[in-house]
């Protein structure tokens, strides 16, 4: 049975390489999205993934640049971008400072320019008339200028401003700083060293605190050095093994591991040598065993598996490649290296990332405000361009000559556990997607907050599927959890897990049940190539109604849902999108699907845009304790899932299960 499984599997992968071809092309054209695609000529010969090279990542750094300009404002030198957001659920319920919002733009699209200027030698891109750089420096010069009718004020408590505009100097200090006068170099030095002494708050925000330190000092500025070094070392305290950081209060892993502790430990390993001599070894030794991981984090088609908040952020999630690679400290093939930055980059642009006003707006493919964050500002999303330090590798380094080669979901595929971050990744070798299972999730803020439960508590996300969103304040759903409740009518979902076991096939997970903080509700997940199997049941002495969530898909504009139903089984598709989940010998059950409508008050349920759905199964009347529930879920893009071959053997206390070949020894508490 083993070799004909096998067979079947070379068989679909072969298929399924024709379909993900085939698909490549369908993502291009997909409707609702605002397609973007680079006018500079594919190089397959050098770059046989992605055809991108140096030229497409220049065209692309210009037209974000142009762009954005045209909506800087000529007396303050500040980017006005609040009038760009739709008036969605998401503008009624964030906490507007607009002076902040402003500032905090303005530093992350400066990041483009510094980048592009430092790369190129030019002060103008295609598109945009006059100096690029004059907007920043006329902006910094009023700002922090006190007798300046636009002087931004002393920095309020957690004020981010102000990393960007020292990377400025350190890059390219003839360009942004040397045509300073005297007294605008001091007032620009006195608002950073005010930034150094600010509260932060207690995450990954240190780091904005920290970089101006080494210019500050250079200058003979007090820099508050002393006390920001106990803060560095309290950062590596949250440092929790292979390569990966928890956000410090927040508690939890997410893609702030790259586009913040990462990103920041090599800025300051290349700018601040009495950090770099102080932490330098560990920031080297934990960036290379975090790019073990790494490539694992990417679909066949470019796309990062999307999960946690901030995913505005898009292709900032290459920050760390430009800058590991200028400081030697990049541990991946150079071919590689560019292959994943270089997916990732073609990814966004090509879904739209660019919209129609020619700005990085909040959103993920394209504009799609209901998946952001109550941070989250319209200039936010420039924090992308840090994924631009690419081009601060010199042109001829093997970064840019070599080859592509190949990550895994360009081949066979693998899995990988990363015990430290309380996860494990699948690169499936039938179509090359990507998928993460966060066995624990420590995240530490509120639930309500962020639409946590679909970003972190689910147990797995696809780069292919992406996943439902309900917009800020908006409802609990069940997507891909877990869940339970007393009367079948107030459902409570998978939160705040705790790792068991982290392997590469076999993860086992509990919760603690709301109603009770006695009782758990415990799940063991078979990882397959096509889909996972989840055995789960709760310790409450009392009976309860059980619940399984599967993969939300997307449904195109003008898509109907497509459902095909049995008594044991529920499988939906609409536009290439599949998903399916099926009972295994388990308790009787009702399958349904929940269809997340838009309306006045959202305009997309699901990240890729447009509408989300997903299929789920419900006890039909309460479960006793210790009765294990027994699920297989998968979702897929552009083709159905194989069919399972699953072979379950029953004893007192003990579930036997055949799960693609493997067999699994599940033991059940008596």
């Amino acid at each position: 049975m083993t070799n004909v499984r096998l067979s079947l599997f070379s068989l679909y992968a072969m298929l399924t390489l024709i379909m993900t071809v085939s698909f490549s092309g369908i993502t291009k054209c997909q409707e609702g999205q605002h397609k973007q695609f680079s006018q500079s000529k594919d190089n397959f010969s050098i770059s046989p993934y992605t055809g991108y090279t140096r030229e497409q990542w220049l065209e692309i750094t210009e037209r974000i640049i142009s762009g954005v300009l045209p909506y800087f404002n000529e007396e303050t030198g500040l980017p006005d971008l609040a009038k760009t957001i739709e008036n969605t659920s998401f503008d009624k319920v964030r906490l507007k400072n607009p002076n902040e919002d402003q500032k905090r733009a303005l530093e992350r699209i400066m990041m483009a320019v510094v980048i592009y200027t430092k790369a190129t030698g030019k002060d103008q891109v295609p598109g945009y008339k006059g100096s690029v750089t004059a907007p920043f420096i006329k902006a910094i010069i009023k700002g922090t200028d006190p007798q300046d009718p636009f002087y931004w004020g002393d920095p309020k408590p957690n004020d981010q401003v102000g990393s960007i505009f020292a990377i400025a100097v350190y890059l390219n200090q003839p360009v942004f700083w040397d045509p300073l006068t005297e007294h605008q170099k001091l007032n620009v030095l006195n608002y950073l060293q005010k930034q150094t002494h600010n509260k932060t708050y207690d995450n990954n925000h240190y780091f904005f605190h920290m970089v101006p330190v080494s210019l500050l000092e250079k200058f003979n500025y007090e820099a508050n050095r002393e006390h920001l070094t106990k803060m560095y070392d309290r950062l590596f305290g949250w440092y929790r093994g292979e390569g990966w950081f928890i956000d410090g209060s927040n508690r939890g892993f997410d893609y702030y591991n790259i586009w913040g502790f990462q990103l920041f430990n090599q800025i300051l390993y290349r700018y601040d040598k009495k950090w770099h001599d102080l932490f330098g070894e560990r920031i080297a030794k934990n960036s290379a065993l975090f790019l073990e991981t790494y490539p694992f984090l990417f679909g066949k088609d470019g796309g990062p598996i999307p999960w946690g908040r901030s995913l505005s952020y898009r292709f900032a999630d290459v920050s760390l490649i430009g800058w590991s690679v200028l400081n030697g400290t990049c541990t991946l093939p150079p071919g590689q290296a560019r292959r994943i930055a270089s997916g990732s980059l073609k990814y966004f642009w090509e879904h739209g990332c660019l919209g129609e006003n020619n700005l990085l707006n909040i959103g993920y493919w394209g504009t799609n405000t209901e998946m952001a964050e109550d941070y989250i500002a319209p200039g936010d999303p420039y924090w992308a361009t840090q994924g631009l330090s690419c081009l601060l590798i010199p042109k001829d380094d093997p970064f840019w000559t070599s080859v592509e080669e190949p990550i895994p979901s360009d081949g066979a595929g693998g899995k990988l556990a990363i015990p430290g971050a309380q996860l494990s990744i699948r690169v499936s070798p039938l179509d090359g997607e990507a998928r993460l299972f966060p066995v624990g999730q420590p995240f530490g803020q509120d639930r309500k907050l962020w639409q946590i439960g679909v970003k972190y508590d689910q147990y797995s996300y696809s780069s292919y599927l992406g996943f439902c969103v309900t917009g800020e304040g908006g409802p609990v759903i069940g997507e891909g959890r877990s869940g339970y409740s007393v009367d079948g009518v107030n459902w409570f979902f998978r939160e705040r897990a705790t790792p068991i076991l982290v392997d590469e096939n076999h993860h086992i997970s509990e919760y603690t049940l709301k109603i009770s903080d006695q009782y758990k509700l415990t799940t063991h997940t078979l990882i397959g190539n096509d889909g996972e199997i989840y055995i789960f049941w709760h310790d409450d002495p009392d009976p309860l109604y059980l619940y399984m969530g599967g993969y939300g898909i997307r449904v195109l504009p003008r898509a109907a849902i497509q459902k095909i139903e049995s008594a044991n089984k529920i499988s939906i598709n609409s536009g290439g999108y599949h998903s399916v989940i099926q009972s295994v010998g388990s308790t009787p059950g009702l399958f349904e699907t929940e269809y997340l409508n838009t309306g006045e008050e959202r305009s997309n349920t699901h990240l890729f845009g447009g509408k989300g759905a997903f299929p789920y199964w419900k006890s039909k009347n309460p479960i006793p304790p210790l009765t294990p529930i027994i699920m297989y879920s998968n979702g897929t893009r552009n083709r159905e899932s194989l069919p399972p071959t699953i072979k379950l053997l029953k004893c007192p206390g003990l579930l036997k299960i055949q799960f693609e070949g493997q067999w699994y020894e599940i033991k059940v508490p008596l």
